[in-house]
């Protein structure tokens, strides 16, 4: 049974999508508020074909997610390979398209470090261990977020960090960041100062730049953009803020998209809504032989070995969806361009070869010989299938037949693939594009919540617990959990008292 929930009243209750002038919207049948529906896309031809690449089928009986997620813990479900945190609510913008800053909240949220010392050390002993994505308000606002960044690392987390940049125009602190060996997941809407007016209430283009100048001279490990995108707003500008992200093509190895959904509250905000889809065709148009697949196509249970382990990403077919381009030295060229058939039916060849893999691995308890053995034919398997994907004669590097044993034989050593494309390949400077769909409660529903392998951690301070919910699902019970969580902490202290109720 499909649940959604409740345009007027939040409560889950029985839903069901359905198409109309292309578009899809996902309808919910609430006893007490009657009928209400959402806007999932405005490409019901692509909606449809990324199920039916997937092999998707809905889920016939009965779901043991319940979309109650207050009463729910995330990670009894599926397990998750990233852990997002709130850090703070606290920001140093006030963008009219936010709901997750101090005056839309209505109180301040600034949990101390014992409380990131109890979500690090639940997850601490997990394998693998997952990821460690900080959010906010803006993270950089909170006074400890150093320390907090150093008692991540200190339990042996990866960090990412979601920042709007504006602290790292701060050369002291920017290095001073970059020196922990954080991911920097760099908010940047555009190339127009108008864009900033619009979507973020000022004129923050220049610091921006001033900051993102400031992480590529502290030589930061790993850097992505991660941009909203409205359409008629920044939409037109995609082509241009895609020149600059290449001018940076040694430093940027992924660009992220957010497509922005209805969930100001404002009446002076007047946009429209941005789904996935219209993110891809806006690409479409720039990059006219992009294919874009979702990422669940891109999870392998035995392949990973190779192909190595997604960490943001959902297994819906409806949820992200991801692509690859490649710099020629001038310009970003899609890796379709390079490949003999559709990157989805590649992908799809390696789905059928993981599935038959997983039926035929060897028990723990085998001989090492054994999974020594299957693991060589895995490795000449997927690589046979990579080889009768790319065009070799337009990908490998001088000379070309060299390379083309090497890459078999790095393969069969089990080297990763990504770093035998660089190796033996003319894909040197690689740029992943992911659309990650956030905030769009309307759209929510429990079949693509369920395997969501991201998370949001936090304390359930009435227990002591460190619950988690699903990443989209987070904005359903997020006020609630952080103005609890601020008084718990602060309940001795006048000042935070004042904090909590939203007073400065």
């Amino acid at each position: 049974m499909k649940l959604g929930l409740c345009e007027k009243c939040g409560t889950p209750t029985d839903a069901r999508y359905e198409i109309k002038n292309n578009c899809v919207y996902l309808v919910k049948f609430c006893k007490d508020c009657g009928r209400t529906s959402s806007l999932v896309t405005k490409d019901a031809r692509k909606w449809r074909w990324k199920r039916e690449v997937a092999e998707y089928q809905e889920p016939s009986g009965p779901s043991d997610c319940s979309l109650n997620c207050k009463s729910c813990d995330h990670k009894l479900h599926t397990r998750p390979t990233t852990v997002a945190i709130d850090v703070t609510n606290l920001c140093n913008q006030r963008c009219p398209i936010c709901l997750a800053y101090v005056d839309a909240m209505g109180f301040a949220y600034k949990p101390p470090l014992e409380y990131f010392e109890k979500i690090f050390h639940e997850f601490e002993d997990w394998d693998p261990r997952p990821n460690i994505c900080f959010f906010g308000g803006e993270p950089t606002v909170h006074d400890d977020f150093l320390e907090i960044v150093r008692l991540a690392k200190s339990h042996g987390f990866q960090v990412q960090l979601f920042t709007n940049g504006l602290k790292l125009a701060d050369m002291d602190y920017c290095k001073e960041l970059c020196s922990l060996g954080v991911q920097v997941n760099f908010g940047l809407d555009g190339t127009k100062p108008e864009i900033y007016k619009t979507l973020r209430g000022d004129n923050s283009l220049a610091v921006k730049k001033r900051a993102f100048e400031n992480v590529i001279k502290c030589g930061v490990n790993k850097l992505a953009v991660i941009s909203t995108v409205a359409s008629g707003v920044n939409d037109s500008n995609m082509g241009e803020l895609m020149e600059f992200v290449h001018s940076y093509k040694e430093h940027v190895s992924v660009w992220a998209f957010v497509p922005l959904t209805p969930c100001w509250e404002t009446s002076d905000v007047k946009l429209e809504p941005t789904t996935t889809e219209c993110v891809e065709n806006i690409f479409e148009r720039i990059l006219p032989d992009v294919e874009f697949v979702s990422t669940g196509m891109m999870k392998f249970e035995i392949l990973s070995k190779f192909f190595g382990k997604q960490t943001l990403g959902g297994s819906h077919p409806n949820c992200e969806s991801a692509t690859i381009v490649i710099s020629d030295g001038e310009k970003y060229i899609p890796l379709s361009s390079y490949l003999n058939i559709p990157l989805s039916e590649a992908l799809s060849k390696l789905r059928k070869l993981d599935r038959k893999l997983i039926r035929k691995s060897p028990a723990k308890s085998a001989p090492k010989w054994r999974h020594w053995w299957f693991n060589l034919s895995a490795a000449v398997q997927a690589a046979f299938i990579v080889a009768r994907t790319i065009n070799l004669r337009k990908s490998l590097a001088k000379p070309a037949f060299v390379n083309g044993i090497k890459a078999l034989v790095d393969i069969a050593k089990g080297r990763k693939i990504d770093e035998v494309l660089s190796m033996r390949t003319s894909f040197k400077q690689l740029l992943t594009l992911i659309t990650i769909p956030y905030e769009d409660e309307g759209g929510l529903e429990n079949a693509r919540l369920h395997d969501c392998p991201a998370v949001f951690a936090y304390e359930d301070v009435e227990t002591g617990q460190i619950r988690t919910t699903a990443f989209c699902s987070w904005q359903t019970i997020k006020d609630d959990v952080c103005r609890k969580i601020q008084a718990h902490y602060y309940k001795d202290s006048d000042k935070h008292k004042k904090m909590a109720v939203g007073v400065s």
